[in-house]
């Protein structure tokens, strides 16, 4: 993740994604928590609108992300912790980033996890989830990377509303990576391989400008599914 967040097409994509579902929610001056923040590809981001605390459950992760992202943004944190045990105390922060955290194996129970993550979430502040999509779409990529579980859109918006948030919006994304997914599943059976390791230009740019062409839409609409899920709950 570290060596390609800079020129994956997925992560350039994703973070621009992410900077439209959040910057509104992304006030400056705020108080930030990306949890399962790992190298910082997703969510470092956010240190440029406010205080960013990096959560992450792997010493090394968070070490990569200070290598990459310390010193050129506003005043960074980092925590080492278990997002289902979150040394933070209640209402500590505007906005919670969560980007697949709750697929992971290490995660035995997602509410747990997002509980807490509505516990440390201030009143009127925001909590987004991220997650792989399409639950049936099981992969090489899944197996890589230690997945337990895909999420559908309405999984994301039970987990927020049994956390007690109000779910804003909850869409799919990447729709058009759907297809060929699903043949990628059949003709990687039983190996186990990253996506981050190929077509890191998207074939050309051509992923990358499907995904702008679908950001567009996502500006006026949710999709009901899609290779990514995310939902946007507040407290």
């Amino acid at each position: 993740m570290a060596d390609v967040e800079h020129s994956h097409w997925w992560y350039d994509a994703s973070r621009q994604l992410l900077e439209e579902i959040l910057g509104e929610h992304a006030r400056q001056g705020g108080r930030f928590l990306d949890v399962g923040a790992g190298p910082g590809a997703t969510g470092a981001w956010l240190a440029e609108h406010g205080d960013l605390v990096a959560c992450d459950f792997m010493p090394l992760a968070l070490d990569l992300h200070r290598e990459r992202h310390d010193g050129d943004q506003q005043a960074l944190g980092y925590v080492t912790a278990d997002v289902q045990r979150l040394p933070f105390g209640d209402a500590s922060f505007d906005l919670v980033l969560c980007v697949t955290v709750l697929c992971h194996q290490s995660i035995p129970r997602p509410q747990a996890a997002v509980d807490e993550l509505a516990r440390v979430v201030r009143p009127g502040g925001v909590v987004c989830l991220w997650e792989p999509g399409v639950r049936r779409l099981w992969r090489a990529h899944d197996r890589e990377t230690h997945s337990a579980r895909r999420f559908a859109r309405r999984d994301l918006v039970e987990l927020m509303t049994t956390a007690g948030l109000t779910v804003e919006r909850a869409s799919g994304a990447y729709s058009f990576l759907v297809p060929p997914a699903a043949v990628k599943s059949v003709l990687e059976r039983g190996e186990s391989t990253s996506d981050l390791d190929r077509n890191q230009g998207g074939l050309g740019g051509l992923l990358g400008t499907a995904a702008a062409t679908e950001r567009r839409a996502l500006r006026h609409i949710d999709l009901p599914a899609g290779l990514t899920v995310f939902a946007v709950g507040r407290a």
